[in-house]
């Protein structure tokens, strides 16, 4: 009798396939986290405030084309064919930003093992890393457009490396359709990406490679012509920021007060600084690893990420390339993490770092831990929140609801731009509803009552509690009624100054 000889391969490859699935579902559990904590209420400001507005007017076929391509499209247009197939838009947007941490997980993972050749350990180990530090669960909290943006970025970077030495055409057209996909994702990974693909082709031709770099340069084309286009939309169509008006005051009312900066000077330092506060517990780390790790293309992101910082004394939304940067900067920490001598130094950062991740996710705003109140522009105290923390989601709801008893047949709501997608998602009437935005709410509630409203009703904390520097409304407001700390104000022009 001949018996079958037994072979440990499959366990082993699957142990293999573990590191894989562990680098998928361990950043997909700590996103769901947050998620399940907030129940049926949506985490992350941009996600009720922006989202929650661009998608349904999209569904409702209110933009034109050259809005829909300044908006780098393919995430909202995922959202879109959700909502119209009928996912409730609060549903996809607390499902898809979970599957999407756990998709960069992967993605980060893949790249370590096919394009750096990295073991299935260390490989897990910087997926874990640049997924779970507090910079990238900020990430993940409401900049989803960015987020799909790194996953395809990783994906082209794997493609790239392929096709490295590839004599042929035909691993191009794959490289070219993953720009393309970038491109449509989010603006500032595609420079981050062109950034690298201009590194890689001037290196091919200090090397004498002119046949690859034309090859590389010209699979480029689709995603450069898409990006100008996206960007000219952008320019097009943009009032929001203007270099020669300058800055306003700390004290103003405009859109920039929400940051605070009373000079260009004061946001530059600001931004320097908030880049350290970023940094600074993997730093050690990072300058071991950085001059060990042969990757063109990560020391390309990297420092382009680093630079850009200083970008601010342009933009007030230069932060967002140093939350970016947290990504290549995770491969240098890795790497400089098994060269690091010191255990006990090492153990105290490990601790740290759970620390940061761990209250990041499970405190409430209320009690974040003090690390989250250094920079709260860029960064929230905790992710058990969203345009407001996670205590006042019940009572904006019932807020919302004796709106849409109380509103009546000449009624309108004024809303600030944290009650935009909250307005649009519980009144589902785009039409009673008036997004002032970060302006005067007095100065708009008088124009929108002289266009023949006969009632306004405007939603915010009760006096003295409100967030967004608004602590208090103008007297012109009038509390008729209250849950908690949040309260419905109707307008009185007798009060109005």
């Amino acid at each position: 009798m001949v018996f079958p000889r037994f072979s440990f391969a499959y366990f082993e490859n699957m142990d293999v396939r573990i590191f894989g699935v562990l680098a998928f579902l361990v950043p997909l559990m700590a996103r769901g986290i947050p998620e399940i904590l907030m129940g049926k209420h949506i985490a992350g400001f941009d996600t009720i405030s922006y989202y929650v507005p661009v998608t349904l007017r999209l569904v409702n076929g209110g933009t034109s084309f050259l809005e829909f391509t300044a908006y780098a499209p393919l995430f909202y247009a995922l959202l879109t064919a959700l909502t119209l197939t009928g996912v409730p838009l609060n549903v996809s947007l607390k499902l898809l930003p979970t599957a999407l941490h756990g998709l960069l997980g992967l993605a980060i993972y893949l790249y370590a093992r096919k394009a750096l050749e990295w073991s299935y350990k260390k490989s897990l180990f910087v997926s874990c890393l640049a997924t779970l530090y507090f910079v990238a669960l900020r990430i993940s909290w409401d900049m989803l457009r960015n987020e799909l943006g790194l996953i395809f970025l990783f994906v082209f970077l794997i493609f790239l490396r392929h096709n490295w030495k590839e004599k042929s055409w035909k691993g191009y057209p794959l490289l070219s359709l993953s720009m393309v996909l970038i491109v449509l994702t989010h603006q500032l990974v595609a420079i981050v990406m062109f950034a690298i693909i201009f590194a890689f082709a001037l290196q091919k031709l200090f090397n004498k490679e002119r046949v690859g770099s034309r090859k590389l340069l010209l699979s480029t084309i689709p995603a450069m012509v898409l990006f100008l286009l996206t960007v000219f939309a952008e320019f097009t169509l943009s009032t929001s920021f203007s270099i020669i008006n300058g800055f306003d005051s700390a004290k103003s009312e405009g859109w920039l007060s929400l940051f605070g900066f009373a000079s260009y000077f004061d946001m530059f330092t600001y931004n320097l600084g908030f880049l350290f506060y970023c940094c600074l517990p993997l730093s050690p780390f990072i300058l071991a690893g950085i001059k060990h790790l042969r990757s063109l293309e990560l020391k390309i992101a990297f420092f382009w990420c680093l630079l850009m910082p200083f970008s601010s004394i342009f933009s007030p939304c230069a932060y967002r390339w140093t939350l970016m940067l947290v990504f290549p900067a995770a491969f240098f920490a890795v790497e400089g993490f098994g060269r690091f001598g010191s255990r006990l130094w090492k153990k105290s950062v490990g601790v740290f770092l759970i620390l940061l991740s761990v209250s990041f996710v499970l405190l409430p705003a209320e009690v974040a831990f003090p690390y989250f109140w250094v920079f709260p522009s860029y960064v929230p105290s905790s992710m058990l929140q969203n345009s407001v923390p996670l205590r006042d989601c019940g009572d904006v709801v019932r807020a919302l609801s004796w709106v849409v008893i109380n509103i009546g047949s000449n009624g309108v709501l004024l809303v600030h731009d944290a009650f935009h997608g909250w307005a649009l998602l519980y009144l589902n009437d785009s039409d009673r509803v008036v997004c002032y935005g970060y302006e005067n709410p007095e100065e708009v509630a008088l124009e929108t009552f002289e266009n023949g409203y006969s009632r306004l009703f405007l939603v915010w904390w009760v006096a003295g509690e409100g967030w967004h520097g608004w602590a208090s409304l103008p007297s012109c407001f009038v509390e008729v009624f209250r849950s908690n700390r949040i309260a419905v104000y109707t307008y009185n022009e007798s009060n109005a100054v």
